[in-house]
C-alpha cells in the first residue's frame, strides 16, 4: 500500500463514507501493511477496537485518521455521522437498561410483598436503586436457620431471624449484601462477632457485625480497623441506616 491510496481512504473515514462494516474489512485486509506505514501513536489510535456497540470502533478510528490528516496538513471535512449514529446508539441502549432495569424493580415489588410491608422504607429505597446484577433471595426456612444457627454456635437475634424469615439475603451492587448462608464469625482486637454481611458506608468490604445475646447492630470499619456501634437493632438497620444510604446513591 502506498501512501496516497491510505491518505484516500483516511478522508473517506473522516468524511464519513465509511461503514463499520467496509472500515471493519478493510482493516482486517490492510493491518499488517499499515502497522509498518504508520507511527505506533497513529497505528493505535486508527486501530478499531472491540466493542458491543456498532458505531464505536469506526467512531474512534475517524478520530485516528483526523489526527492523521492534520498533521500532514491535508485539507477536509469532517463528517458527524459516526459520532450521531454511537449517541442514538447509545441512547437506545440506556433506554433499555431502564427498561429492564424498571421490570426488575416491578418483578421484586410484586414477588416480596411481605419485604415491603415490613421494611417499607428500606424496601422502596432498594427498588430505585436494584441493578441486573443485584439478587434478592428467596425466604429462608426455620430449618436453614436453624442450621446455620447450629454451624456458627450462634441464636440470631429475634429480629435478624424475622429478616431471614422474608428473605435468606440481599446482595445490591450499591453496597449492601446481607447473607444468612454467608456468616460466619470473626474476632476483631480479641472480641468475637458474627459477620451479618457487609455494608459500605465508609469503605468498600466494611462489614456489619453481631455480638451473642445483642440486639445491637456493630460496624468494622476495615481501613481504620475499627469497630463502632452502628445501630440499635435490625429495624433500624434497614429502616433508618440502610434505607438512608440507598436513598442517597
Amino acid at each position: 500500500m502506498d501512501q496516497k491510496t491510505l491518505t484516500a481512504k483516511l478522508l473517506d473515514l473522516a468524511e464519513g463514507q465509511e461503514t463499520p462494516e467496509t472500515w471493519q474489512n478493510w482493516w482486517d485486509e490492510h493491518e499488517t501493511e499499515l502497522e509498518a506505514l504508520l507511527s505506533r501513536g497513529e497505528f493505535l489510535k486508527l486501530k478499531p477496537c472491540r466493542h458491543g456497540f456498532q458505531w464505536v470502533p469506526v467512531f474512534g478510528s475517524q478520530k485516528g485518521a483526523i489526527a492523521i490528516l492534520e498533521k500532514s496538513g491535508i485539507a477536509f471535512e469532517a463528517s458527524n455521522l459516526y459520532q450521531e449514529r454511537y449517541l442514538a446508539e447509545l441512547d437506545a441502549f440506556c433506554k433499555e437498561q431502564e427498561r429492564v432495569q424498571r421490570e426488575k424493580q416491578k418483578e421484586f415489588k410484586a414477588s416480596h410483598p411481605e419485604l415491603f410491608g415490613r421494611y417499607p422504607k428500606f424496601s422502596k429505597a432498594l427498588a430505585k436503586v436494584l441493578d441486573l446484577s443485584d439478587e434478592i433471595q428467596p425466604a429462608a426456612t426455620e430449618e436453614q436457620i436453624a442450621d446455620q444457627e447450629s454451624t456458627l454456635n450462634f441464636t440470631l437475634p429475634s429480629q435478624v431471624r424475622e429478616f431471614f424469615l422474608l428473605t435468606a439475603g440481599i446482595q445490591a451492587s450499591t453496597g449492601v449484601n446481607l447473607s444468612l448462608s454467608g456468616m460466619f464469625d470473626l474476632t476483631i482486637h480479641g472480641e468475637r462477632y458474627y459477620v451479618l454481611g457487609e455494608f459500605w458506608k465508609e469503605a468498600d468490604g466494611d462489614q456489619l457485625l453481631l455480638r451473642p445475646g445483642e440486639d445491637t447492630i456493630w460496624y468494622y470499619a476495615h481501613e481504620q480497623d475499627k469497630v463502632k456501634r452502628l445501630c440499635n437493632d435490625m429495624t433500624e438497620l434497614l429502616e433508618k441506616k440502610l434505607a438512608r444510604y440507598l436513598n442517597e446513591q
